[in-house]
């Protein structure tokens, strides 16, 4: 038995504790098995891509994506998202696919995006135990309590279903900026002044979500980091001036801010640029009840992202301001979808369950002996039984949260893999909502919904070639089976070709007659 008196978190004498073998050695075997199974995880996340992939299984946002990266990597510097029917650019202003579109010279097919996506997954977990790693050591934390905090730590990266989940629902910049925004935390907490610059950037390049997150990581440092406020507001001043600077530039289309916050004003709509943002600020500032209205509903969807990071983490020094942030930023839009998507609020996790370590580190080594251990040990078995009865409920459908709401089987992946064939790499494709993601590298795509109930226009025909797959199976509620034959019918009367019927699946191959300007869905 060996007899070390640990430090407190941040610097001040705790008690002596008695503690078993050499706290440094059990922490660089715990990081390195700890590391070892989130290494793991990653592999398992790829695997999941391929499968989703080869499936057919992603909608709207991989097809705006991959159409993007697929432009700029040919060639095309400025691509026009035509599911969206503006400039790419204006949608969130991700300047970071421009760099991401280089990977196009050595890889073609876009599912590189989705293992982009899964190695910032992984990679944003292997920081935080890295972090919680150093927080073990800096605190002087023997090997007892160096084991268990680093397997909680752990279990809880393990089991969270927000990874899962979000991996399954196409490609999303908010896993990539979540994964710079942790390491400019952890510099933050570190004092690496330089490189969480060189995060904090990267970050801000994942557009208007990464100004948000940064303008968060500020208002932690403002509160917790001691000797950095300085670096902390600059931090707020920066995420705060970029988001403005995208909104002046009207390029956050996507973000629906003109309408999802203007109740917050008052108004049925917001004028555009920081006007706009000054509107929403001094709506909710004089009439919070707006506010509450909206979040009380949804509540116990928003606990959902705190319990799997151990419940208690987002209310410490370290782990509140991020989460904060990003939850308002989802909550309070008028639609509750936002908040309901996984992928929109994937950066809570990983500050919440840092969050838990460091309040668990903290009473352990702040409180007298027998108290601070039986409290810490409170602390972090209500965490893991948070943590875990979140998975318990989530996990088995983690991975339904794609516009399929399902994997396509086997006989439909392939009639989906025979109309792509089928589709020159210079077509346009009109695809039903669920698979048009396999067909995004093409220079115009357009989503087949029923005219009837969307009022949609009809689909500008921009290519000598056009086909049209249908997937009634996948999303019927999009284009009734009656609508689904009706515009067959007309299709193939109109000259079209049908290249591929089977389970469920129809491509429809028309070379439509000169000066048609487009196609009118029944």
């Amino acid at each position: 038995m060996i007899q070390v008196e640990t430090r407190a978190v941040d610097g001040a004498q705790g008690p002596p504790a008695t503690l078993v073998g050499d706290p440094d050695v059990v922490r660089q075997w715990t990081l390195r098995l700890g590391l070892g199974l989130l290494a793991l995880q990653g592999v398992f996340l790829v695997g999941m891509s391929v499968v989703f992939y080869r499936r057919f299984t992603l909608g709207i946002d991989f097809g705006i994506f991959s159409q993007a990266w697929t432009q700029i990597g040919t060639g095309h510097l400025d691509p026009v998202s035509t599911i969206n029917g503006f400039p790419y650019l204006k949608s969130h202003f991700e300047l970071l696919m421009w760099p991401l579109a280089l990977l196009h010279l050595v890889v073609h097919s876009a599912i590189v995006l989705l293992f982009v996506q899964d190695v910032a997954l992984m990679g944003t977990a292997m920081v935080v135990l890295l972090w919680v790693t150093a927080l073990l050591r800096r605190s002087g934390a023997g090997t007892s309590w160096t084991v268990a905090v680093t397997a909680g730590t752990v279990a809880l990266l393990l089991i969270d279903p927000i990874v899962y989940a979000t991996a399954a629902e196409d490609f999303h910049f908010e896993p990539l900026a979540t994964w710079f925004v942790v390491l400019a935390a952890y510099d933050l907490w570190s004092g690496r002044t330089a490189r969480m610059w060189v995060w904090s950037s990267l970050c801000l390049l994942c557009g208007d979500i990464g100004g948000l997150y940064v303008l968060g990581l500020g208002l932690t440092g403002i509160v917790a980091a001691r000797g950095s406020r300085y670096r902390s507001l600059a931090l707020f001043a920066a995420g705060a001036a970029w988001v403005g600077i995208i909104s002046a530039l009207g390029a956050n289309a996507g973000s629906d801010i003109s309408t999802g916050y203007a109740y917050l004003a008052g108004r049925q709509s917001l004028p555009s640029g920081s006007h706009g943002l000054a509107l929403v600020a001094k709506g909710a500032i004089g009439h919070p009840y707006r506010a509450w209205d909206v979040l009380w509903p949804r509540w116990g969807t928003i606990l959902r992202y705190l319990e799997a990071g151990g419940g208690i983490g987002v209310l410490t020094p370290w782990g509140f301001g991020v989460p904060l942030v990003a939850l308002s930023a989802s909550g309070l839009q008028a639609s509750g979808v936002f908040v309901s998507i996984p992928f929109q609020n994937i950066v809570v996790v990983p500050f919440a369950t840092f969050g838990t370590a460091w309040l668990v580190v903290w009473i352990a080594t702040r409180w007298r002996r027998r108290l601070g251990v039986a409290l810490a040990s409170i602390v972090g078995i209500f965490a893991l039984v948070a943590g875990g009865a979140e998975a318990v409920q989530q996990l088995p459908t983690a991975w339904t949260f794609n516009a399929s709401a399902g994997l396509n089987d086997a006989r439909q992946s392939a009639a989906l893999g025979r109309a792509l064939s089928a589709t020159p790499s210079d077509a346009e494709v009109v695809a039903s909502v669920p698979v048009i993601g396999r067909f995004g590298q093409r220079p115009f795509l357009y989503t087949l919904v029923d005219a009837a109930v969307h009022t949609t226009a009809p689909v500008p025909v921009h290519a000598g070639t056009v086909v049209i797959v249908i997937d009634g199976s996948a999303a019927p509620q999009l284009l009734p089976p009656f609508i689904a034959t009706e515009l067959q019918n007309d299709l193939v009367a109109g000259g079209g070709r049908v290249v591929v019927d089977d389970s469920g699946v129809v491509a429809i191959v028309w070379h439509p007659a000169p000066g048609t300007g487009g196609l009118q869905l029944p």
